[in-house]
């Protein structure tokens, strides 16, 4: 069966609501609507819906009069999206850590660490730029011989960051996230990855769970999100890292770099490292 998506940019939060309050009232009803502020600076929403039945070509017109804007509506063909983008992914080689489908487990060699990702609807199988400086920062503070046992991933998508942590050795692993399709997806993929055991997955809007406050302070955090978020963080982050812990901050566009940066300086935290990978920075801050 063919679906439909439509996208659309809108300037400012209120008009996004505004259009989104009326997008959802649209006949045919769409199945899915979302939106998300667009990271380059500017105060733009994108707004992303999706039919299963062709939408309704007047309604959209109206819509697109009242808020001056053009909607870009796509067919979506019938197939296995999971398979095909499956199919597409090539192993991920970072430092020690190689990241694989099922389809190629072969790729990893005998001195490698492997870690197991199937592409499915959540953010991270470990192929975007902000995922691969994550590893290489986490190479980067194994190799200056720090001591890291106690781990936190916060918005883990798929789990690879918990993983890779646990497949080192790390002994006490939490992987947390505020999405359900992300928990679920990252439960599949540390079960495939034998290390069920070893990490803890919860639900949790940042530290907002009881299982922080029993297992902190953590040696290190895991932050791969985006910048604004990371910003809005920084307190609690500090609060549950142990005095010299380290936190490894990603999703960060370039330009954004400096931001990030200064909030968390603010907060008692210095920068030990940047790492840069295409338009994406990662970077690694020691508390005081």
């Amino acid at each position: 069966m063919t679906t439909y998506t439509a996208f659309t940019k809108v300037s400012g939060n209120a008009l996004a609501k505004n259009l989104l309050d009326l997008v959802s009232q649209m006949e045919p009803k769409p199945v899915g609507v979302g939106s998300v502020q667009l990271e380059d600076g500017s105060k733009d929403w994108e707004i992303g819906v999706y039919f299963q039945e062709k939408p309704n070509p007047i309604q959209i017109s109206i819509l697109e009069t009242i808020f001056n804007i053009e909607f870009v509506i796509s067919n979506v063909p019938d197939k296995d999206w999971v398979s095909e983008v499956q199919r597409g992914l090539k192993p991920v080689k970072v430092g020690r850590f190689t990241i694989v489908g099922s389809h190629d487990k072969s790729a990893v060699s005998i001195n490698k660490t492997g870690l197991l990702i199937e592409a499915a609807m959540a953010f991270g199988t470990g192929h975007h730029a902000s995922t691969v400086g994550c590893l290489n920062a986490f190479n980067y503070v194994r190799r200056l011989g720090t001591s890291i046992d106690n781990v936190v991933d916060i918005g883990c998508g798929t789990g690879v960051l918990a993983m890779a942590a646990a497949k080192v050795g790390c002994s006490k692993v939490v992987a947390s996230d505020v999405d359900t399709i992300a928990l679920k997806t990252a439960r599949i993929n540390i079960l495939k990855n034998g290390l069920s055991a070893r990490i803890l997955i919860v639900k949790s809007d940042g530290f907002r769970n009881h299982t922080f406050y029993r297992m902190a302070p953590f040696d290190l955090v895991f932050a791969n999100i985006l910048a604004r978020p990371l910003c809005s963080l920084s307190k609690q982050i500090h609060k549950f890292l142990k005095r010299h812990g380290i936190v490894i901050l990603s999703g960060i566009l370039n330009s954004q770099s400096n931001m990030v940066q200064n909030y968390f300086k603010m907060v008692g935290f210095s920068r030990q490292k940047r790492l840069s990978l295409g338009a994406w920075t990662t970077l690694i801050m020691r508390k005081y």
